[in-house]
């Protein structure tokens, strides 16, 4: 995956779950890879509403399952307060319902927990580098699933910015190419553009995939 940087993190992580062993293991993990220096830890939603108030909050690491926190709207409330802080879900659920919601409500990536700690690491980065990363569990989808291919009709704009792995998407939406071309212009899996997709339409407020082309034509022109 790109963006392996071996710089100093620059920041603070939260590690938001309820678990104190786990939290302790990752914090250790991070602080070897990462050369990460400062941490704040969260057990509950209320903290992590509370440690979104410290200015040097870079990255935060959240459970979907932790105390107070009741689903993906929760995520989207995160980023609506912090909107320069990338949120990266870390979650034991594997549930395509779970994922999409996540990574719709504005989380820049959606891992696993039981993945390896180099592949967590290594998705870290990834995410890091600026990109959104989907879990290949959803790539895998039939390319014609229903669930995926249009958001449910009245979805309200979302005013997150793009990032700019979506923004290249929509750009191939706008000229009109087929999920298929776009995924070899930017050399990743059709699943994959499938899901950017999927974020697209919940964050323009479209209804159908000619309705993001039109909004996205005005958006980038």
């Amino acid at each position: 995956m790109p963006g392996r940087a071996s710089r100093e993190f620059q920041g603070a992580v939260l590690i938001a779950d309820d678990h104190a062993i786990f939290r302790m293991g990752l914090i250790q993990l991070l602080r070897r890879c990462l050369k990460t220096k400062r941490f704040l830890e969260a057990e509950s939603f209320a903290e992590v509403l509370d440690r979104l108030k410290d200015k040097d909050l870079t990255l935060a690491i959240i459970d979907l399952r932790m105390p107070g926190l009741s689903g993906p709207k929760d995520i989207a409330r995160i980023r609506l307060l912090r909107p320069n802080v990338q949120i990266v879900v870390l979650s034991g659920s594997e549930a395509r319902e779970d994922i999409l919601d996540a990574l719709a409500a504005g989380a820049h990536g959606y891992i696993v927990k039981t993945q390896p700690l180099d592949e967590l690491i290594s998705k870290l980065r990834y995410i890091l580098s600026g990109e959104i990363y989907v879990p290949p569990i959803l790539a895998e989808l039939p390319p014609n699933s229903a669930e995926i291919a249009e958001p449910a009709c009245g979805v309200a704009p979302d005013p997150r910015p793009l990032s700019s792995r979506q923004r290249q998407v929509l750009k191939g939406v706008v000229e009109g190419k087929s999920n298929k071309e776009i995924a070899q212009a930017l050399n990743v899996a059709e699943g994959t553009v499938k899901m950017h997709l999927a974020a697209l339409y919940r964050v323009l407020g479209a209804t159908n995939r000619a309705h993001a082309a039109a909004l996205g034509k005005q958006l980038i022109g």
